[in-house]
């Protein structure tokens, strides 16, 4: 028995006569659901595989989209799935298409350009969801597809985006709250374009707070303030490397938010590797030389970099305060999480006896009330 008489016979021929000449396309596409299997778990010689592209060719004809849609989904995933076909099915409708664009293994960056340029709606969505993009796909994503593409794409960890690609999604697409949610939320968004998303979310909702009857300007700005203190803040991660931290506090510098509103808060979270990088920015000394000031028991050195970094009074003595309470848990060898150690700043620091601006006070009983909340929850 020849090698092609045996892979016939292992796909069947009454398999294969069903999926070219079935009397309905239900029937024929089951076939094709059958064959389909068999040949993704199977490996070919080349005779073997000179033959299944002859099959599928054939099946690809089928005037019936159920019948070409059972083979695409079948081998979708499939490494045995030949380049010619996987071609074939990439340039079909919808919803044939977009089942081998987003999974497929054997397409190449040409296959996926040549789609790209077509603009096509739904196959570039469909592209943007793969499982791994370089640059350059993901770049050409964002130029030729929709708000959805690009949410996609955003959303995707295993895309590869460039710093340029980056700036482009921020540019185009800064008024998409959903491309906006997903950016923030990648791990290697650039620290400048985070920036930007955060202002402009912000300045936005002080913008809608100021239509809303009964809020003055003053307050609206307040809550935005607030607001953007607290997301910048918050989107810190903790594996941020120490250089990524650094151009995320030089962005917020260049744009004039990095305040000492924003170190408190951050210092209040226990963050001290972000509080450290800022304060040496705004003091304009070494991170070095602030880290030691910074984190030195006298609590002198705090002050000093405080004042270089234009802190008032108040604030410098509740930074202290933070600080303080920062090295006295980790002397005590403790660990806590962000949101424990903020409540233990403002537990002690509302014992202190410090005249702290109402904002703060306010502030501080906000978060022993969340913390009351999540253990009242628990």
């Amino acid at each position: 028995m020849s090698t092609i008489s045996g892979f016939v016979e292992r796909l069947g021929k009454g398999t294969i006569r069903q999926a070219l000449q079935g009397v309905t396309a239900e029937k024929r596409a089951n076939a094709v659901q059958k064959i389909g299997r068999d040949i993704r778990s199977t490996n070919m010689t080349s005779a073997e595989r000179a033959f299944a592209v002859t099959l599928l060719d054939r099946i690809c004809l089928d005037v019936s989209d159920l019948v070409r849609r059972a083979l695409a989904v079948t081998l979708q995933n499939s490494i045995n799935l030949p380049h010619s076909i996987a071609r074939t099915l990439i340039n079909d409708i919808d919803s044939i298409a977009v089942p081998i664009l987003s999974s497929s293994p054997v397409l190449t960056d040409d296959d996926l350009i040549d789609v790209l340029n077509s603009k096509a709606a739904e196959k570039i969505r469909a592209i943007a969801q793969r499982k791994t993009l370089n640059l350059h796909i993901s770049h050409a994503i964002v130029s030729f597809g929709d708000g959805a593409a690009t949410a996609r794409l955003a959303a995707n960890d295993g895309a590869l985006i460039s710093h340029e690609t980056a700036e482009v999604i921020a540019a185009l697409h800064v008024d998409d709250d959903l491309i906006r949610e997903a950016a923030l939320s990648r791990h290697d968004m650039p620290p400048a374009v985070i920036a930007k998303l955060i202002a402009y979310s912000t300045d936005k909702i002080e913008s809608v707070l100021k239509t809303y009857p009964g809020v003055s300007d003053s307050r609206a700005t307040a809550i935005s303030r607030n607001t953007r203190e607290r997301a910048q803040s918050f989107v810190i991660g903790d594996g941020w490397p120490a250089e990524r931290l650094r151009e995320y506090a030089r962005a917020l510098d260049k744009s004039g938010k990095l305040t000492p509103r924003l170190i408190l808060r951050s210092a209040g979270r226990g963050d001290m590797r972000f509080v450290t990088a800022s304060l040496s920015i705004l003091a304009g000394q070494s991170i070095e030389k602030t880290r030691l000031m910074v984190l030195s028991s006298a609590g002198l050195g705090v002050k000093a970099v405080a004042l270089r970094a234009r802190f008032s009074g108040s604030q410098v003595e509740l930074l202290t305060a933070c600080i303080k309470t920062y090295l006295t848990v980790e002397q005590e060898n403790r660990a806590p999480t962000p949101a424990h150690f903020q409540m233990m700043v403002a537990e002690r620091l509302l014992t202190l006896e410090l005249d702290l601006p109402e904002e703060v006070t306010t502030d501080l009983l906000d978060i022993l009330d969340a913390h009351a909340g999540l253990r009242s929850v628990s």
